[in-house]
């Protein structure tokens, strides 16, 4: 997604118009409600970062009367602005954030996505997957999606991994002294750390170690759960998919199949992992401030070599700023980390 923010003149509208296109369903539909207001956020990202220069072809995408006279002519326009494959992948990952981000499960939105990843000659194995997931044709498109967000974490090869599933072994082993040492860290972590600040996150939360029995290996869930603490995203369904919002827009080597899992297990309520799913409401506004939080961070977190252990003997703060990561989040400093809050009325 970082088309949006730093693509070059016409990507945004390419991203805006691919997203324009799948909420009206390939022009449809009328162009409203929340698939238009996610559409709108998002462009309101792109205004504010690339200023009066994508204003204007902005604005002419987003009213209510479809700026196109057939869809054939809108993939011409989405072609034109977007003519590298690598952005047109992404143009067609951020458009399926409107049908995965719908309250309902939008067979229609999800057809049209993959409908344009074919016109547009992009990759839509995720598109494919998702559909298949959505539509319950999912055994095997659950499958693999999980497969390749496990190997996006790990680097681990996903025939690999698809082999140790089908032997019900972890997909990878989490070595006993590493628990442990990460254990000892934090529990030593002097106050006001980032590892005092992950240990309070396990403990409000309630959560295990990543690593212990029954829970994904350290390598998978190590980083994302301080991910957890140094965007101050908290750890309810709904802020489970601003945090990957903020990855997928903050990795250099992309972060959809991450995404799509995380969305569709706690947005839309359908099992993908070892957790159980849960549903939420989602807010436009906060996934376009996530996905400009994400990308205006200057480390890549999902950076495999990122040694992000050595941030626990740093202060909260201190490891923010050196991380560039900009001010936002649901948790106040010294606020409770609460998974359950969503329940509540």
């Amino acid at each position: 997604m970082t088309l949006i923010i730093h693509g070059e003149p016409g990507s945004a509208e390419g991203l805006v118009a691919a997203m324009r296109l799948v909420a009206t369903a390939r022009g449809r539909r009328p162009f409203t409600g929340h698939s238009a207001e996610l559409v709108r956020a998002m462009a309101g990202v792109a205004s504010a970062a690339q200023g009066d220069d994508a204003s204007a072809d902005l604005h002419q995408l987003l009213g209510a009367e479809e700026p196109w006279s057939s869809d054939r002519q809108a993939v011409a326009a989405i072609a034109a602005w977007l003519p590298g494959p690598d952005h047109r992948s992404e143009a067609v990952h951020a458009a399926l954030l409107v049908p995965l981000g719908a309250d309902e499960v939008d067979v229609e939105g999800l057809h049209a996505a993959r409908w344009l990843a074919k016109e547009l000659g992009a990759d839509d194995q995720t598109v494919r997957d998702v559909e298949a997931t959505c539509r319950r044709h999912a055994g095997r498109a659950e499958a693999d999606l999980f497969r390749r967000f496990l190997a996006w974490k790990t680097g681990v090869d996903p025939m690999v991994i698809k082999a140790r599933l089908a032997r019900h072994e972890p997909p990878l082993q989490t070595p006993a002294r590493d628990l442990t040492e990460l254990r000892r860290s934090l529990d030593e972590a002097a106050d006001g750390t980032v590892g005092a600040e992950l240990c309070r996150f396990y403990s409000d939360t309630g959560f295990l170690l990543p690593g212990s029995d029954g829970v994904l290996p350290l390598e998978v869930l190590g980083s994302h759960d301080l991910h957890h603490v140094l965007t101050a995203y908290d750890a309810s369904p709904e802020d489970e998919v601003y945090l990957a919002v903020f990855n997928a827009a903050n990795a250099v080597d992309g972060g959809m199949d991450f995404l799509a899992v995380i969305m569709l297990q706690w947005h839309q309520g359908i099992r993908l992992g070892v957790f159980d799913p849960a549903q939420a409401e989602l807010d436009p506004q906060l996934l376009a401030a996530a996905a400009l939080r994400g990308d205006r961070t200057t480390t890549d977190l999902c950076d495999r070599s990122w040694d992000y252990r050595s941030l626990l003997d740093l202060p909260l703060d201190d490891a923010r700023h050196q991380l560039g990561i900009p001010t936002g989040g649901s948790v106040v400093a010294g606020g409770p980390w609460d998974a359950q809050h969503h329940l509540r009325p």
